[in-house]
């Protein structure tokens, strides 16, 4: 009897060892995981770092001096020490704060059916009013330009209509794309509507229209339908990470997500998201949220299997993507 108790007492301390030595090589395996996708999420930030200043760059040569702007700012968020961020910045400032003709709009098409219409003299009532709403656009006080110009119009309707019509189109447009970037994004798509009935919109307006479309589209489904706002916010993310913070705006989307399938023991899915989502940024509570979905999902038998998440970004368009499953609406 007393043999046996020692074989058995050898036994299981070898198993005790055993074990010992597989949750070492587990604890190390896990941890070097963890590191090679914190150097994986920090060479992806690099990146589109590197990406958005060399976009800055062709926008200053483009002329388009505020978007550049805004690309700068996020960029400076993410590498506060980016010495060629911080020059362009200085360039584009510069820019924009000498004479207007420093970031021209291209001129809209004279509007049909108007004949030739006579210049205001300056001594005249349309004159000094035109002068005035000229000042409002100038002080950046788009409403009541906008208003201003719309009432001149219908009141001196044949008094300076091309040069009204060029004004209200960059008044339009400016105002347009500053609300793209406030709670009033729908609103600015309104306006820049109007815009576009005068004249073309310059590239970089329509893009960021686009962006505005995506953003709402993703919003609309927040808290809804996760997978279609996640394949909205993934287009969004890639092409402007700055519009509306939209890559944190996808992580959270990605966590809450994941959260839903963890809650409901689905580790597989869940681990999909979170990875995804510590790709965006690798903090702590994400890690620790990746590895006990994957521990889970390496434990689970048969695998646990739920819906998985849309791959893959699609091209920015001059129309949105439809997601699966979902009707594309007008």
């Amino acid at each position: 009897m007393g043999k046996a108790a020692r074989i058995l007492g050898i036994l299981l301390l070898a198993l005790a060892v055993l074990l010992g030595v597989y949750a070492g090589v587990g604890y190390l395996g896990w941890q070097s995981g963890q590191q090679m996708r914190s150097e994986q999420a920090a060479r992806e930030q690099i990146g589109e770092v590197a990406r958005q200043v060399q976009f800055a760059r062709s926008d200053i040569d483009l002329g388009n001096y505020a978007l550049a702007l805004r690309r700068l700012e996020w960029v400076d968020e993410q590498d506060p020490e980016n010495v060629t961020a911080q020059e362009l910045r200085l360039i584009a400032e510069a820019a924009l704060s000498g004479p207007d003709e420093a970031n021209p709009l291209p001129l809209p098409a004279p509007t049909e059916g108007v004949g030739p219409t006579p210049a205001a003299t300056p001594d005249t009532e349309p004159s000094r009013r035109l002068r005035q709403l000229e000042q409002l656009a100038n002080d950046q006080e788009w409403a009541e330009a906008v208003a201003g110009l719309v009432a001149f119009q219908q009141t001196y309707p044949n008094v300076a209509r091309r040069e009204t019509d060029v004004l209200l189109f960059d008044v339009y447009t400016s105002y347009g794309v500053a609300l793209l970037y406030t709670d009033q994004a729908e609103l600015g798509l309104y306006y820049l509507r109007q815009a576009e009935e005068l004249g073309d919109l310059p590239l970089e307006v329509s893009d960021q229209r686009q962006w505005a479309r995506l953003y709402l589209s993703a919003i609309s489904f927040f808290d809804v339908n996760w997978d279609v706002s996640i394949f909205y916010l993934r287009d969004l993310c890639l092409a402007a990470p700055f519009f509306h913070d939209a890559c944190a705006l996808l992580q959270e989307a990605l966590v809450t997500y994941a959260d839903q399938y963890a809650t409901q023991l689905e580790w597989c899915p869940a681990e999909t998201l979170y990875a995804e989502a510590y790709r965006i940024n690798n903090g702590q509570e994400i890690a620790r949220k990746l590895g006990a979905a994957r521990t889970g999902c390496a434990s689970a038998t048969p695998p646990i299997t739920g819906t998985i998440p849309i791959t893959g970004a699609l091209p920015i368009s001059g129309t949105l993507p439809a997601p699966p499953d979902v009707i594309e609406g007008p």
